[in-house]
């Protein structure tokens, strides 16, 4: 490969690869960075002239990454690393650390959150961080405007235009969640769902904080219970042990939290029911909110950025 092509490759470009990497679907890259699909196409086809490879095979709905990109991936990522290194020293932050960062986030996406984070800047600064959550609300925009949080992780897009929604992944694919001895194993179908009352957490990935299981009840001219609308999923777990109650959760980070927990049975919901229940409703979102400064740049440093957003994906493997 001629070294004048290798040097005409963008940090860009090379960004746009690793996410396609890891989603496997151009148009998630798109959004998530906030850039149009034929830029996107136009990175790829510059890196498959670059190395004389096709990089990824387009199978069905994903890209699938040939032996070169295997190849590529790591030494990419590496330099996306070294990127950070350099972001921060531009910066002025060498060793330092700011002592604490706060992250909003929603109760799906709070299992080893702060644990991720820790490590993630210990990584970078060798040395220890204060990390807490919050819970993601109404006043959470207006607190990453005031610069009391670094980041906030959701379901909905921010709507003021000095934060930056990156939109990271869809979750596809319902689990159930109750009891281990729950009648409801014996035929784990819808119409059999709206049956039992439901667990809800405080935060929804839906419009209006909605459930598509009681949406589906009204259809069918039923009315469906509510036992608990649960502030974390430690109180989910405790509603769900005591009592006939079931939670349906899509990510998957969360339903093994709560498979761990003795007593209770989590088990994918098949495709179809999976439909039945989504009907009207489009599959959910995880945005990671940014703050942006008054030139329109991000002003949450790019460790911090990269490991939300490999955190978010991890929950959903």
């Amino acid at each position: 490969m001629p070294k004048d092509k290798l040097l005409d490759i963008s940090l860009a470009t090379i960004e746009i690869f690793c996410q396609v990497y890891v989603k496997k679907n151009a148009i998630e890259v798109a959004n998530h960075l906030d850039l149009s699909q034929p830029k996107v196409s136009r990175a790829l086809a510059a890196l498959r002239n670059v190395f004389d490879d096709p990089l990824f095979i387009r199978r069905e709905s994903q890209f699938q990454a040939t032996d070169r990109a295997h190849d590529l991936y790591p030494l990419f990522n590496e330099m996306l690393a070294c990127r950070q290194q350099v972001d921060l020293l531009m910066r002025g932050v060498t060793g330092a650390v700011h002592d604490h960062v706060e992250i909003a986030t929603v109760p799906q996406l709070e299992v080893n959150l702060t644990q991720s984070v820790k490590q993630a800047a210990y990584r970078v600064f060798d040395s220890e961080l204060m990390v807490s959550t919050s819970p993601w609300g109404e006043s959470t925009q207006q607190q990453l405007l005031n610069d009391e949080i670094a980041a906030a992780i959701c379901f909905e897009r921010a709507n003021d235009r000095a934060i930056l929604s990156k939109s990271v992944i869809q979750h596809r694919g319902g689990y159930l969640v109750a009891r281990e001895d729950h009648p409801i194993w014996q035929a784990p179908n819808v119409d059999n769902m709206i049956d039992y009352p439901l667990v809800k957490l405080r935060t929804m990935p839906f419009p209006a904080n909605k459930s598509p299981l009681g949406n589906y009840a009204k259809r069918v001219g039923k009315q469906l219970e509510i036992y608990a609308t649960a502030p974390d999923l430690g109180s989910a777990a405790n509603s769900l042990l005591n009592s006939d109650a079931i939670i349906i959760i899509g990510v998957k980070g969360a339903v093994n939290f709560l498979r761990n927990i003795k007593g209770l049975r989590a088990q994918q919901i098949e495709l179809v029911q999976d439909n039945i229940i989504l009907e009207n409703f489009s599959h959910p979102t995880v945005y990671l909110w940014l703050r942006l400064d008054a030139s329109g740049k991000v002003t949450t440093p790019f460790w911090l950025q990269h490991c939300l957003e490999d955190y978010i994906l991890s929950m959903h493997q």
